[in-house]
């Protein structure tokens, strides 16, 4: 078991610097576009579930659990994108203490 674990942390290590990268272009973005309402983008959030799945398919992965696994994670980057946008024309948020 130790081994199968020390697997899973190596690729997590691989894992976690992309999905920084990915946050960042995602913040990009937020800084980019002009109108709040194109933040969700329902044809794009199709166009990635639908991108990866197809390289899923390809090494023969479970495409149900790389589907869920991106939903959430667009739905995150997309809460994050309105946090980025929302600073950007109304100000930083003050937060409770």
């Amino acid at each position: 078991m130790a081994e199968v674990r020390e697997e899973i942390d190596r690729v997590d290590r691989l894992i976690v610097p992309l999905l920084l990268e990915r946050i960042e272009y995602i913040a990009q973005a937020g800084h980019i576009k002009a109108d709040r309402d194109a933040v969700r983008d329902e044809w794009r959030i199709e166009d990635v579930v639908s991108k990866v799945k197809a390289e899923a398919a390809k090494s023969g992965g479970d495409l149900a659990y790389i589907e869920s696994v991106y939903r959430f994670l667009i739905d995150y980057s997309i809460n994050h994108e309105f946090d980025v946008w929302d600073e950007r024309f109304e100000g930083p948020k003050k937060r409770k203490a």
